[in-house]
């Protein structure tokens, strides 16, 4: 929007600067890595600004190949995670004036665990519910569009399904955890007994547009084999 974005207090001794730096975070923002040296470590995905029309393509040939090398896990054990980012990527351009997004993922092999967030610069969820909703606070407007069949009707294509097909598949079916971020609004889904258990926090600071943090067990993904392509005789 015509900023100028001055980046401070960078020093690679920093082990926070460093990830950042090998997760290409300055070569994207600031068209240069910090050190020469940096590189992608084997266990992240970089973060990258991702548009829709390019996603599919993106999640397809770039993020399954790789968390499918990273965890033994099939594409068909993997669908669903891979359906729950493209509607997540979906929402950015059906929510917001901007067609592209942040997406970044890293893999813990010690403790099986993969965490991926999805950041855009939209207007925010809370702005979007309270169009429906306007006494909701920031928190509850968030709990509120992950609610089943709910919708801030802002395309007419727009069902009002993603987040809550998000919570079910990754917290309510794989154990995971979920955490949005929009706005002032904070709160973090998980799985309790077999429910969707959601707790909130009312300081934590400002989110411009939405960030959702993903993070999940890939021991409690079920494994399934891939379908067998037949050979084609002619």
């Amino acid at each position: 929007m015509g900023s100028s974005v001055d980046f401070l207090g960078l020093d690679l001794e920093n082990e926070a600067i460093k990830y950042l730096d090998d997760s290409l975070f300055f070569e994207l923002h600031n068209q240069e890595k910090l050190s020469p040296d940096s590189a992608c470590r084997d266990t992240t995905i970089p973060v990258r600004q991702l548009a829709r029309r390019d996603s599919h393509g993106w999640l397809e040939y770039t993020f399954l190949p790789w968390l499918m090398e990273k965890t033994g896990l099939t594409k068909n054990s993997l669908a669903e995670v891979k359906s729950c980012l493209q509607e997540i990527i979906n929402n950015i351009s059906d929510h917001t004036d901007f067609e592209e997004g942040c997406i970044f993922g890293q893999w813990y092999p010690k403790t099986k665990k993969i965490l991926i967030t999805v950041a855009d610069f939209g207007v925010g969820i809370p702005t979007n519910v309270r169009k429906v909703s306007p006494s909701l606070t920031d928190t509850e407007s968030i709990i509120k569009a992950a609610e089943d069949g709910f919708s801030s009707k802002s395309l007419p294509t727009n069902r009002g399904a993603g987040l809550y097909l998000l919570l079910l598949n990754i917290v309510q079916r794989f154990e995971g955890s979920v955490t949005i971020r929009s706005g002032l609004g904070y709160a973090t889904f998980v799985n309790q007994e077999g429910s969707i258990y959601v707790t909130e926090d009312i300081d934590c600071g400002y989110c411009v547009g939405t960030t959702i943090d993903i993070a999940l067990q890939t021991d409690k993904i079920p494994y399934e084999e891939d379908d067998q392509e037949e050979d084609l005789e002619w």
